[in-house]
């Protein structure tokens, strides 16, 4: 069995390979992951709200604020305003959007299936079915409905 020192330096020996693989380079991005994901998210849900935007990402609104800002300005993300509510802002792909996710999803199935080459079948399942058990493990404040803490609601005396 592996020690974490033995992982800890495989992992390093090898991150650029993982992280930032030759094909990646060759798409050219020039966006920070926070970026990215606003952009995955957009694509996902075709039409977000800035405030759904900003939870799905774990960010204060001032920040993703300042992400579609820039993604604006990159003519990647168009902004507008719901007709029913103006205070409602909502963010979409651009065409020049949808084209990069489109590329990035091309790259990402292209890894995925360089990975399938590698492992048999059952193998590619086992290591899904790893994946799918760890992944949650690693997210902030997963607690099991009987251990959430019970509201608490705070009331105001008015005089």
């Amino acid at each position: 069995m592996y020690s974490n020192s033995e992982i800890y330096e495989f992992i390093l020996d090898n991150i650029q390979k993982i992280v930032i693989p030759e094909e990646l380079i060759k798409l050219e991005l020039s966006l920070s992951r926070f970026e990215l994901l606003a952009l995955m998210l957009a694509e996902k849900y075709r039409a977000v709200t800035m405030s759904n935007l900003a939870q799905a990402m774990s960010v204060p609104m001032s920040t993703a604020t300042g992400i579609v800002d820039r993604l604006v300005k990159k003519g990647l993300l168009k902004r507008y305003r719901s007709e029913e509510d103006r205070r409602v802002v909502t963010v979409s792909l651009t065409d020049n959007g949808v084209a990069l996710i489109d590329d990035l999803k091309e790259y990402f199935h292209h890894l995925l299936d360089k990975v399938r080459s590698m492992l048999s079948e059952e193998e590619f399942e086992t290591a899904l079915k790893i994946m799918l058990k760890v992944i949650p493990g690693f997210q902030r404040d997963v607690r099991k409905p009987e251990e959430e803490p019970a509201q608490r609601r705070r009331s105001i005396k008015i005089e």
